[in-house]
């Protein structure tokens, strides 16, 4: 059984259900909550700079804590900071702002099918937030080629910003699954629905490091994604990927 969930600013929603459940089993368990996907996304980071060799030196908690992610989720849908405490479902007296100035995240979860009664357990992720322009590069390539946005492109991020995903992961034994091609699919079609409505330039872009994750490398190219310029001002080796839809 796979779910996608979407949490916003204001909701958890499930979106896509591939599990063939009836419908008494349709709503959101207690288990799929912002403070399970915090967690998810910590002990997964934590395996991965493991298995890197980078063992406990790396810290996490920058990225993978309540806080941050609190932050970041409710940046420019609310006039004031949150806390860990606060209710984060169905806060209805959010003022309305375009989602694409928020954060968005997609989670997957599955099920064993063969296992009555087991819990969902996260297996993807993908967080998105909204930036105001695209990070400065130098080329990265032996030749000195760069590769820089569509003029287009570049008047639309000027004037609305571009969606930027912040962070991804998914769990070691669920992936080739395209748990997070679906996390994906579902951003680009916010995306495509912000930018026809004025609210965002269509525009995706993520960093990452190669060298540490050649499978992201991959996924993006394979996505449509170009790019691949350093980061001026980043962590070492840190690269630039982008995608006009």
């Amino acid at each position: 059984m796979i779910r996608l969930y979407q949490f916003t600013h204001k909701a958890i929603n499930l979106v896509k259900d591939n599990s063939n459940a009836s419908s008494l089993d349709s709503t959101i368990p207690a288990e799929i909550n912002l403070p399970n996907l915090t967690m998810f996304s910590t002990i997964l980071f934590m395996t991965e700079f493991r298995q890197m060799g980078m063992g406990d030196s790396v810290d996490v908690s920058k990225t993978c804590n309540m806080s941050e992610w609190h932050r970041r989720l409710y940046e420019g849908a609310v006039e004031t900071p949150q806390s860990d405490s606060d209710i984060y479902v169905d806060v209805l007296t959010l003022p309305p702002k375009p989602v694409s100035k928020a954060g968005i995240i997609y989670a997957t979860t599955t099920r064993p099918a063969d296992q009555d009664g087991a819990k969902e357990a996260f297996s993807a992720f993908l967080f998105a937030i909204h930036k105001s322009s695209v990070a400065k590069t130098i080329p990265s390539t032996n030749n000195g080629e760069t590769h820089k946005l569509p003029s287009e492109a570049e008047a639309l991020v000027a004037e609305k910003g571009t969606t930027h995903i912040w962070l991804c992961g998914s769990d070691p034994e669920q992936r080739r699954h395209r748990l997070m091609s679906q996390c994906l699919a579902q951003l680009e079609g916010d995306v495509l629905e912000w930018k026809a409505n004025g609210q965002g330039s269509g525009v995706l872009t993520v960093h990452t490091i190669p060298k540490a994750f050649p499978g992201m490398v991959q996924f993006l190219t394979k996505n449509g994604f170009v790019g691949g310029d350093k980061v001026i001002g980043g962590e070492s080796d840190k690269v630039l990927y982008w995608k006009v839809l």
